[in-house]
């Protein structure tokens, strides 16, 4: 419950910056999803911490598809048909490919093992949305 609780207050927090702050609030919504799932791997083990850290993994999960939906609009004005399905398509394979991942990871390593695969990726991920927008910045001067 608080999962969901925690995503639909993410939505809506997110839903009044993005227009004003999209790259922000897309960098934002992913590093907040980075920071549950190492904080899962790192704590997971305790209770209340893993009710903390589902509860951030919770208000990241809507505002990322949020963000990347918006940021995808933003690329294709014209086309928005296209650009949502296009986005859609491209989450859905990202499941799919955690879920094989995670498929693979989990005999190896325990539960926890998924969380750092997915934290450290998600840092990944993190680190090329920055990079966009320093270069983006530069360009800018």
């Amino acid at each position: 419950m608080g999962f969901g609780v925690a995503c639909l207050a993410g939505v809506s927090i997110t839903g009044t910056l993005l227009d004003r702050f999209p790259y922000a609030a897309l960098t934002t919504a992913v590093a907040t999803q980075a920071v549950g799932m190492l904080g899962l791997y790192a704590a997971g083990t305790d209770t209340v911490a893993a009710v903390v850290f589902l509860v951030l993994m919770g208000g990241a999960l809507g505002p990322v598809f949020m963000t990347t939906q918006d940021a995808m609009l933003l690329c294709a004005p014209g086309r928005t048909d296209i650009a949502l399905a296009a986005s859609s398509g491209f989450y859905n394979a990202g499941i799919a490919a955690g879920a094989a991942l995670g498929g693979l990871i989990l005999p190896l390593a325990d539960v926890r093992g998924t969380f750092l695969t997915g934290g450290l990726l998600t840092l990944g991920a993190c680190a090329v949305l920055l990079g966009g927008w320093l270069l983006s910045r530069r360009a800018q001067e």
